[in-house]
């Protein structure tokens, strides 16, 4: 299969994001106090998800949902922190014919239901 190299054209409309990995904690005088979080600086383009998409897939992608484009692979679940808003990594289709990882991000909301 060929491979479409876009890591180049990538590079000129990237910018900084974070991965937030949480260290775990410890226990001090019987209570537990969470660590802080490792915040660990990428580079790649993050974008709003098409209007086309969200209508073709019946709404399941809202407003505040974006598309990171990227060199690094992420897992789904991870954490990943863009101007100020949190995200995680939802989708992570197969992409076997570029350089470049696409991922669907959904924001973090902190009151949303169970």
């Amino acid at each position: 299969m060929r491979q479409f190299r876009f890591a180049a054209v990538l590079r000129k409309y990237s910018g900084p994001y974070f991965l937030v990995r949480a260290k775990g904690g410890q226990h001090v005088k019987g209570k537990w106090v969470s660590a802080e979080p490792e915040r660990v600086q990428l580079s790649g383009s993050i974008q709003p998800v098409s209007t086309r998409l969200r209508a073709a897939e019946g709404g399941n992608y809202t407003e505040t949902d974006r598309m990171l484009y990227t060199t690094v692979t992420h897992s789904t679940s991870e954490l990943i922190e863009y101007k100020g808003l949190q995200y995680t990594v939802n989708e992570s289709p197969d992409r076997e014919y570029s350089d470049v990882n696409q991922y669907l991000l959904r924001k973090v909301v902190a009151n949303a239901p169970v």
